[in-house]
């Protein structure tokens, strides 16, 4: 049979199998007739399309020469691993084209295969071994973008190739762990992740990519676990940055079988990261830090607690590896350890990114630890202060409601409160941007009895809560959210109470750790070079710091000039008080020159702090003015006594105008703000009755406001 016969006859067989690769097309070169076509042919994009051009130019071959091309085509077939091609037209072995069942189902399952099938870490190499294929199918594999067009080009090859080559590639697949993917194929074995899973790991690829942490032996145990390769391992391993790792795992997971999900469950709980197991599962009890946190370790304040965290001269890290906190691993103190250059500031940085990849839990310990190691000026930073508010439950007396029953209830209400103010839902979104307006936040709802840990920003955010508590305001709107969904079990009401021992505590905290200003910091730093010069760290001048164990690194510092630097970077991270201690420290060691550059730097930057302290407790002024008028004018919507709708915010704006009074001198030749406030009460007292008394009490309160507190007394 002629060559034009034979490719007549089989042509759509030919078309399908003949793999019009560069080594076949260089080997055609010397073929008379074809060798004039081959550019042409090369010009064509797909396989497809370069195949058809030759086997066109096949059947233009003239008689004369049909034997000559016929025998160069054959030989080159053969020489490129095609002898199933060149059997069609001499049969010499037993190799056939790829049956027609095959190649429908790898054509059926074709983007199955594209979505599961790493031709890397091992495969190719097998199949290159079973001589399956060349290392020009290799190459043209590797030169392709990703993993997905890695898989297509490997199945389009791979249909081209003899039948024999499907059960060398199913074995190939079982030999380097995918036999998820030759279950594609086969239907035995474990099968590919469900569609359920990966979806999952695709909704949830932010939250993963943020508290995913690849180290602390989980890519160990995976590998242990055979869910990846070594491989895949290394190249998890050699991107930059936390959140990149984090990413290419997930992608690498994707890939796997479906038991494999299940086995990265198990290993997140075994390193220790049960909360990203939970963005999973939805299962246990260990959360991923709440979003406002993370933003306050990975921006808003970053820069004043990196600043401000003193990880070096103090015991912080162990305190965090120690089992009462069980925050760091030994992995995480290495990465901080092993920091270059190992300074405060980078080592902080370090701390910073590890703990915003940590469970609430283990957040609430780092607070624990900072507190523990003298460093709550830092947590006053990060979230203010705490402050615990007891939630007391009230049933209906008409309702039968046994002790047990009332146990469950506050159980379901506890979980209930909780995951509300965790996920930020619709029942308490109002309160909360009421409570975030005033600088106030819901830190965590405990069990015992119900509490809820508040977070005070500020002393005026303080202030604020004082007020909604006096006004039985946060009560009110605590009842709002959370009574309805229990009414049917007999809930009545919750009570809100936090002692006044609680808020004076509060306020002696703030006085005691207000953290250091920019201004002071910026001070100290800014006059270390002169500092060495003229500054002597002696003994006598160590007495008057409140130093405790960290003035053994300074005693330990290699030279005076260094003991001077490690002193200044030690205070420099200390509370605001700090700086005026080592001012009148160095001036009672008579080290006038050292207190010289040291005052310079107190002087020229308060003028510019009590600048912004001004302005700032006039703005608490006005705050608690806004409130007393918006209590006025409510009072005919209140069914209570008016001055007890009013007294709360009143007694507020005393206390501002009080702190105001005592951080500024005022004019003695004035009446004070309180006693004008007062004799108003006194004269308006009759008013209360009047369903006008609200307009008339707060017209002279403005007028009197506006007298007392003109421009030039600002």
């Amino acid at each position: 049979m002629t060559l034009k016969q034979k490719i007549a006859d089989n042509y759509c067989v030919l078309l399908r199998s003949v793999d019009p690769s560069v080594d076949l097309l260089g080997s055609l070169r010397p073929v008379p007739f074809v060798e004039d076509r081959i550019a042409f042919i090369e010009e064509h994009d797909t396989d497809h399309q370069k195949n058809n051009a030759l086997l066109k130019t096949l059947l233009e071959v003239p008689d004369n020469r049909h034997d000559t091309v016929m025998h160069g085509y054959i030989l080159a077939l053969r020489s490129n691993g095609q002898d199933h091609v060149a059997n069609i037209f001499h049969r010499e072995n037993d190799k056939v084209i790829m049956s027609g069942e095959h190649h429908k189902l790898l054509s059926k399952k074709r983007h199955n295969l594209c979505e599961f099938m790493n031709p890397r870490d091992g495969l190719l190499g097998h199949l290159i071994s079973e001589e399956i294929f060349s290392e020009t199918d290799s190459e043209r594999i590797l030169s392709k973008a990703g993993l997905n067009e890695m898989a297509m080009e490997t199945v389009n090859i791979l249909m081209r190739k003899s039948d024999c080559a499907f059960d060398k590639f199913v074995n190939a697949l079982n030999a380097t762990n995918q036999s998820h993917v030759s279950c594609i194929l086969t239907d035995v074995g474990d099968p590919p992740m469900s569609d359920e899973h990966r979806k999952l790991l695709s909704d949830k690829m932010n939250d993963l990519e943020n508290f995913l942490d690849t180290e602390n032996d989980l890519l160990s145990s995976m590998i242990n676990r055979e869910v990846i390769s070594d491989d895949e391992d290394e190249r998890i391993r050699s991107l930059k940055g936390m959140n990149a790792m984090a990413r290419e795992l997930v992608k690498i997971l994707r890939r796997k079988s479906d038991g494999a999900f299940q086995q990265f469950i198990t290993s997140l709980s075994e390193a220790r990261q049960s909360h990203v197991a939970y963005i999973l599962t939805g299962e246990g009890d260990s959360r991923p830090l709440k979003e406002e946190h993370r933003r306050r370790l990975l921006s808003g304040p970053r820069r004043n607690l990196v600043n401000t965290i003193d990880s070096k001269s103090k015991d912080l890290i162990p305190f965090l590896m120690d089992q009462k906190y069980a925050v760091f691993s030994k992995c995480d103190m290495d990465r901080v350890n092993g920091v270059r250059p190992n300074t405060h500031n980078d080592r902080n940085e370090m701390i910073l990114d590890l703990i915003a990849r940590k469970s609430q839990q283990d957040f609430f310990n780092f607070i624990s630890a900072l507190n523990d190691t003298d460093q709550t000026h830092v947590v006053v930073e990060l979230i203010g202060i705490k402050i615990v508010a007891k939630i007391k439950t009230e049933y209906e007396s008409g309702i039968p409601v046994d002790v047990s029953q009332i146990c469950d209830v506050d159980v379901e209400l506890l979980k209930y409160m909780r995951g509300m103010f965790e996920r930020n839902g619709i029942v308490v979104s109002r309160l909360n941007k009421i409570l975030s307006e005033e600088g106030i936040a819901v830190l965590d709802v405990n069990r015992g009895c119900i509490e809820i840990t508040f977070t005070c920003k500020c002393i005026e955010s303080l202030h604020q809560l004082k007020q909604l508590i006096d006004s039985q305001e946060l009560e009110r709107m605590i009842n709002e959210a959370f009574c309805s969904q229990f009414a049917e079990k007999g809930l009545k009401s919750l009570k809100v109470e936090i002692t006044d021992d609680q808020f004076e505590q509060c306020e002696q905290t703030f006085a005691r750790w207000i953290p250091m200003t920019p201004e002071h910091r910026e001070a100290l730093l800014s006059s270390v070079e002169f500092l060495v010069e003229n500054m002597v760290v002696s003994s006598d001048l160590l007495k008057k710091l409140s130093l405790s164990e960290r003035r053994i690194a300074i005693e330990s510092a290699a030279s005076s000039e260094e003991q001077v630097k490690t002193l200044i970077d030690i205070v420099s991270r200390q509370p605001d008080s700090a700086f005026a201690e080592l001012f009148n420290a160095v001036n009672d060691t008579q080290q006038t020159e050292a207190a010289t550059i040291i005052g310079f730097g107190m002087r020229r930057e308060d003028s510019t702090l009590q600048t912004t302290q001004a302005r700032d407790a006039w703005k608490e002024v006005d705050n608690y003015l806004q409130r007393l008028r918006f209590s006025i004018t409510s009072c005919g919507s209140y069914e209570g006594s008016t001055f007890g709708m009013i007294s709360p915010a009143l007694h507020g704006f005393l206390m501002a105008v009080h702190r105001l009074r005592e951080q500024y001198t005022v004019l003695r030749s004035r009446p004070t703000t309180e006693e004008t406030i007062a004799g108003e009460l006194e004269h308006q007292h009759r008013w209360f009755s009047s369903p006008y008394s609200g307009e008339l009490f707060l017209f002279h309160l403005l007028y009197h406001r506006r007298r007392l507190f003109s421009s030039n007394y600002r």
